[in-house]
């Protein structure tokens, strides 16, 4: 009875400290981004992803740099546990598995370019503004606010059935949650996080 009468005493501290927001501060907190969103030029951050799969107990943690240039210009690297890149740029994914390069075209599939669309707008933001596309509530934790965003369309929400973005007190994205219908998840925090300061073009080169 003791563990129960704590157990439920963590569960009613962790509702307290969550609460939805209001329309008010959805509006406010919407202005906020939006104007952020604009003035963003450049944002580089280290990163730590953790994937965790249903079926199995252990996690799988990844480490990197992000580098983003306004409008598209998307650059992931991995570095651990191996060599892995990602670049976006101008309709085209490329990607450098350990020297073996390929290449896709983002516009000749529908679903490929709206996953390259969730992926930038993960990290400038502007996802919030694709209300064709998502919906979306908010939560509000500590000095954290918490977008939850739910795919609207079918093959995209077979993929991610839920997307978290996490915004700190400064507005900026600091952690983002994959949800899969199968209960797997991706969980991507980022630090050290620079903000509009130059990128070398040699950075996006494939």
């Amino acid at each position: 009875m003791r563990i129960l009468s704590l157990l439920l005493f963590i569960f009613s501290l962790n509702l307290a400290a969550q609460q939805d927001l209001s329309k008010e501060e959805v509006a406010q907190f919407q202005e906020k981004m939006t104007a952020k969103a604009n003035e963003l030029e450049t944002l580089q951050a280290n990163f730590i992803q953790t994937k965790s799969m249903e079926m199995i107990a252990d996690e799988t943690v990844s480490r990197g740099k992000l580098y983003y240039q306004n409008p598209e210009k998307l650059k992931w690297k991995y570095t651990e546990p191996q060599d892995y890149v990602i670049i976006l740029i101008e309709g085209e994914l490329h990607i450098n598995d350990a020297g073996d390069k390929s290449v896709r075209n983002t516009a000749s599939s529908k679903l490929f370019s709206k996953i390259a669309k969730l992926i930038t707008g993960t990290i400038n933001g502007k996802l919030l503004q694709d209300n064709e596309n998502f919906d979306f509530s908010y939560i509000k934790e500590n000095d954290n606010i918490i977008a939850v965003i739910i795919p609207k369309d079918e093959h995209l929400r077979q993929m991610f059935a839920e997307i978290h973005m996490q915004f700190n007190a400064e507005n900026l994205v600091e952690k983002v949650s994959l949800m899969e219908e199968s209960g797997d998840a991706t969980v991507i925090e980022f630090s050290q996080i620079q903000w509009n300061k130059e990128i070398p073009s040699s950075v996006f080169q494939p």
